[in-house]
């Protein structure tokens, strides 16, 4: 996605007019509480070249790249019901993991000025996305069945001692702990609002969010059925997910997987806002349709990303179509009806490595089409 500083003039004057620039907290603290002066400058110059050139700029974090010493830090690594642990930091569970983090970040904004960064985008910390790791539950570390270091600003495991798929005491059960396994992803989300704020960081903040995840109907069925294996184990039920984040009006709701082919990649219809989020109806939607559905429902604007190259669920054909059926066309066509007030190529690199045409995306933009 980082957008390419000597290039950054002839995407301006073609109307990209949004640049990314993609933090690593591995190259910015290769050492605990040694950070890499030359390489946060570098970061800071591209942020001043973007501006430079009239575009706004948007930073990711980050912190899902971290440096190898982060996991010689105590319950790192999330784990799941069965025992087995992440290649992901956990941030969500981990308190002292989080003050590390802040550490970066606040050598970051002594670097870079945030008044020069227009957007952050926001994750659950060691994911790229607002998601726990693929595969099963990951709220088993010590920190989340009720340890010293979970986060003050997290409500207690309302069943430490109970595994997913295993029997509960009843629904009620199952429906709180499914309930804080979500909130928990709300609560580092709302973590990293604080950090920004304290930082005086004044912009917006998008929001990850890939897929469709678990609609309504599907979640009330797997909480009747004691939550089964993997069924809710990356947290994307973003019905829930959006309805528990603060309002203000600095967020945005953020679908990282515009025309990934979910619902046969539809776009946006006048009347969705008449559809309720429990209606079957939606279950055929596409992941793009269904994130503005909620979105609105909780009055958040809305961006993204189409789905990236060389990715398992996107044919890389696909991806490479220029044709009006292609992945290019089929994108922004989503993002328009939809009502996106900003969209993103993932990534710039195929612009002008030869994947994709920078020449027909620029055209595409101009066509608004």
């Amino acid at each position: 996605m980082i957008s390419d500083v000597e290039r950054t003039e002839v995407e301006a004057r073609n109307g990209v007019s949004v640049a990314m620039v993609e933090l690593s907290w591995e190259q910015g603290e290769p050492a605990q509480d040694e950070f890499d002066e030359e390489y946060l400058s570098a970061v800071r110059e591209d942020v001043d070249a973007h501006r430079a050139a009239g575009r706004s700029v948007t930073l990711g974090l980050g912190l899902h790249m971290p440096p190898p010493w982060v996991f010689d830090l105590p319950d790192s690594r999330f784990v799941d019901e069965t025992g087995e642990e992440s290649e992901a930091p956990n941030l969500v569970f981990n308190q002292r993991l989080r003050e590390r983090a802040e550490a970066y970040l606040a050598e970051v904004a002594a670097e870079v000025d945030l008044q020069r960064v227009d957007t952050v985008r926001l994750t659950s910390g060691g994911m790229a996305e607002v998601l726990y790791p693929d595969g099963g539950y990951w709220a088993f570390d010590r920190n989340a069945l009720n340890g010293p270091d979970l986060p003050p600003t997290m409500e207690p495991n309302p069943a430490p001692g109970q595994r997913p798929g295993a029997p509960w005491d009843d629904e009620a059960q199952a429906l709180a702990w499914a309930q804080w396994y979500v909130d928990a992803l709300v609560d580092v989300v709302e973590w990293q609002l604080t950090i920004f704020a304290d930082l005086g960081f004044r912009g917006r903040y998008e929001v990850l969010t890939p897929g469709v995840g678990v609609q309504p109907r599907e979640f009330d069925d797997a909480v009747a059925d004691g939550l089964p294996p993997g069924v809710l184990g990356a947290g994307a039920a973003w019905d829930l997910f959006y309805s528990r984040l603060p309002e203000r009006g600095d967020l945005v709701a953020y679908v990282s997987s515009v025309a990934d082919g979910s619902g046969g990649d539809d776009g946006c219809a006048p009347n969705d806002d008449a559809v309720a989020l429990d209606s079957d109806e939606v279950e055929d939607w596409s992941a793009t349709r269904w994130i503005a559905r909620v979105a609105r429902e909780y009055g958040l604007p809305l961006s993204g990303e189409n789905a990236g190259w060389q990715q398992d669920y996107s044919p890389d054909a696909f991806y490479r179509d220029d044709s009006d059926e292609g992945m290019m066309a089929v994108a922004l066509r989503q993002a328009r009806s939809c009502g996106f007030d900003t969209f993103y190529w993932a990534h710039d690199a195929q612009l002008w490595d030869g994947t994709v045409s920078f020449d027909s995306y620029a055209a595409r933009i101009a066509a608004g089409s």
